[in-house]
């Protein structure tokens, strides 16, 4: 086993234990992870379906080299060490925003708009974005293709960033409607993405 496929294996499998230690927090506060979703619900929770299903295929494909052969479509049938080193890099760079967005919003994180109490994050990774969350999926987006690279997995990619874009922009008014002075002056100083 390489160094490579070693780095990809512990640092793809971060997003899910960071998921799964976060829903353990918010369980045992009372709180719920899911809240109300902003777009069309079927539409919404086949995304997050979808961007659970890419980062357990990117696990999975870590631990197996010649994964990436179940997936239809392929564009190419060797990855290079080369292109999986690139892969880990974007899945650490997309790390780097998810793990601090789950911890500066800790308990009042949701998968959707909130339907309790919430307050508009601004400090810690939400100054540099307003969407930190969102923008790490877009480096684990590029990771996945890397590894495993298939038009499946492409469309699936396209349809996300499409998806959540219209999520972003659905969460805005929301926030704007919530904290209209606060939020309005965030939006003039930080960016949506990066």
């Amino acid at each position: 086993m390489s160094l490579i496929q070693t780095g990809l294996i512990v640092i793809s499998a971060l997003p899910m234990v960071a998921t799964a230690l976060l829903g353990y927090q918010l369980l045992r506060n009372g709180q719920g992870a899911i809240g109300k979703p902003s777009i069309t619900a079927w539409l919404f929770y086949f995304t997050k379906f979808t961007i659970a299903f890419l980062l357990l295929s990117l696990f999975l494909a870590s631990l197996k080299e010649d994964f990436f052969h179940y997936f239809p479509w392929l564009i190419q049938n060797e990855i290079p060490e080369v292109q999986r080193l690139l892969g880990l890099v974007f899945v650490f760079a997309g790390n780097l925003l998810l793990i601090p967005a789950y911890y500066s919003l800790s308990i009042f994180t949701r998968m959707g708009l909130p339907t309790k109490e919430h307050a508009l994050q601004t400090k810690g990774v939400y100054k540099i974005s307003r969407n930190p969350m969102y923008t790490s999926f877009f480096f684990y987006y590029a990771a996945c293709f890397l590894i495993m690279p298939s038009l499946l997995i492409a469309f699936l990619i396209a349809l996300n960033l499409l998806t959540h874009h219209f999520i972003i922009l659905n969460e805005e008014k929301y926030l704007e409607n919530s904290f209209p002075k606060d939020y309005t002056s965030y939006k003039e100083n930080t960016a949506r993405y990066l």
